[in-house]
């Protein structure tokens, strides 16, 4: 009997041993997230930062967006490192609404953006239908629209088809002195 218990605690040594040699992992840094940055500067204008990534500890290597909401154009603008320009993502007023086309944010697959009603917009792929493991943006939904706030909520898959949703908050920086009822 005592042999049998020496057996089975070197076992459970060697097992122990093992274990502190593989380092485990936290799903939870691995999924991606959308979220707002922060505010910033770019060509004088004050916009907003977006990132459309997996967290990383350094934020500074996670890939970001430079977003700009106009409220007076109803609009949301992406900057374009390619033109060095912004480019129209979402018209909100539902009279000149036109379905927007291989847009890209951060890591995701690029999508076309069509309006479903009034407040939410189905996102779909340029090339007919999503291959499987790829990260895409389903929808984007308006929680709030005033002079000052835009509030979307954007709902994506990563490439296990596990389903998110991350929230922006973007400030039009003309009005940013506005109270948000306004």
């Amino acid at each position: 009997m005592t042999r049998k218990i020496k057996k089975t605690a070197i076992l459970y040594i060697l097992l122990l041993s093992l274990t502190t040699m593989v380092k485990g992992q936290i799903l939870e840094f691995y999924k991606p997230i959308i979220v707002t940055y922060k505010s910033g500067i770019l060509n004088n204008d004050k916009i907003n930062i977006g990132v459309f990534d997996y967290f990383k500890q350094d934020t500074s290597k996670m890939k970001s967006e430079y977003l700009k909401y106009d409220s007076d154009k109803e609009s949301l603008y992406k900057y374009d490192d390619v033109n060095k320009k912004f480019q129209k993502i979402i018209c909100l007023k539902s009279e000149s609404f036109k379905s927007q086309e291989k847009i890209k944010l951060g890591i995701f697959d690029e999508f076309n953006l069509a309006k479903e009603s009034s407040k939410n917009f189905i996102a779909s792929s340029p090339y007919g239908k999503y291959p499987s493991h790829h990260k895409i943006i389903n929808s984007i939904e308006i929680l709030q629209k005033t002079k000052k706030t835009l509030i979307l909520k954007i709902n994506y898959q990563d490439e296990f088809e596990w389903q998110y949703l991350g929230i922006l908050v973007l400030t039009d920086y003309k009005y940013e002195n506005l109270e948000d009822d306004e």
